[in-house]
């Protein structure tokens, strides 16, 4: 089963190119519709073959294109998500580092860059909302008193 495609090229004839995904992690494919005076002919193509057939092909570098502009999306989206740790990191409160040093495997005074490591992560947890959810998970998973040290 072909899921829903994303066209990537038109050619100035009505052909077009998609990129369309099947059920499977290798199921991606690239998927050409003829136009319709040729027939409207839909053909599948494997990723790699694509890429080998005809260099420079306008609908090959328009996919290249498309990659490409995916992936800088994918970057700017993880930068994104990195600046509103570091306003969340930078807005933490006493009571967040508090909630924090209860989850660690530290106490205070921090004396090697391990506990600075592991404090660090649970204030992440804590300010991403990321160590309610896990409490959360582990209340429905694990039954207190079941072999577990939550009270």
């Amino acid at each position: 089963m072909i899921h829903p495609a994303l066209r990537f090229s038109v050619s100035s004839n009505g052909d077009q190119w998609y990129l369309a995904r099947g059920d499977g992690p290798d199921k991606t494919t690239v998927v050409h519709e003829a136009n319709r005076s040729s027939g409207g002919t839909v053909t599948s193509t494997s990723i790699e073959d694509f890429l080998r057939i005809n260099l420079e092909a306008p609908e090959r570098q328009d996919f290249v294109r498309l990659v490409a502009d995916l992936l800088s999306s994918a970057l700017d989206d993880r930068k994104a998500r990195k600046d509103i740790l570091l306003i969340q990191l930078r807005d933490a409160t006493e009571e967040d580092a508090a909630d924090a040093l209860l989850g660690a495997k530290v106490h205070l005074p921090l004396t090697t860059p391990y506990e600075a490591l592991e404090f660090f992560n649970c204030m992440v947890d804590v300010v991403t909302g990321q160590r309610a959810i896990e409490v959360g998970e582990d209340a429905h998973r694990i039954r207190p008193g079941f072999g577990s040290t939550h009270g």
